[in-house]
């Protein structure tokens, strides 16, 4: 069974929309769906995608309702194919953490937190990576001031960070 029959056979019309680009697929899914979705993607043998390869969000200020995205890419070493799981927030919106599914989500999850501002619940460690704890703002947004100081500094000495 393929990727896509499994996920549409589990799911059906709670996948919002379904894209394919040079043989990758990806599916947006509502907040609320975002950890079924990926919890399936997982445990089932007929998908097993074993590995979350990375995990990043995105600011797009130009979709007022929901100006966030947060995409998982996730591969299968077992059928060798890769998928993207995409969500959308509204400001303030949160998502629950995937690190019990694949703990090398927690450091991807906490850099969206800290560049975008997305709270991923129920994360064991979401606290500042790459800027300092008195850091104001989100860094990757588009409305961040490109000059002046907004409080802070980016850290350029990581130890005891990771």
């Amino acid at each position: 069974m393929s990727a896509a029959a499994g996920l549409e056979k589990r799911f059906g019309k709670r996948l919002l929309e379904k894209t394919e680009l040079r043989g990758e697929l990806a599916y947006i899914v509502a907040p609320e769906d975002w950890l079924r979705v990926l919890s399936f993607c997982k445990e089932s043998s007929a998908l097993a995608f074993d590995q979350l390869d990375c995990l990043l969000g995105d600011h797009l200020p130009e979709r007022e309702a929901a100006p966030f995205e947060v995409v998982a890419h996730l591969l299968s070493h077992t059928h060798g194919h890769r998928l993207r799981v995409k969500t959308s927030l509204a400001e303030g919106q949160t998502l629950p953490t995937v690190t019990g599914l694949w703990p090398s989500a927690g450091f991807d999850e906490r850099e969206a937190w800290e560049m975008f501002g997305i709270v991923f619940e129920g994360h064991p460690d979401l606290r500042r990576l790459l800027t300092t704890e008195d850091f104001e703002g989100f860094p990757l947004r588009k409305d961040f001031p490109l000059e002046g100081t907004v409080g802070g500094r980016i850290r350029i000495d990581l130890r005891g960070k990771i």
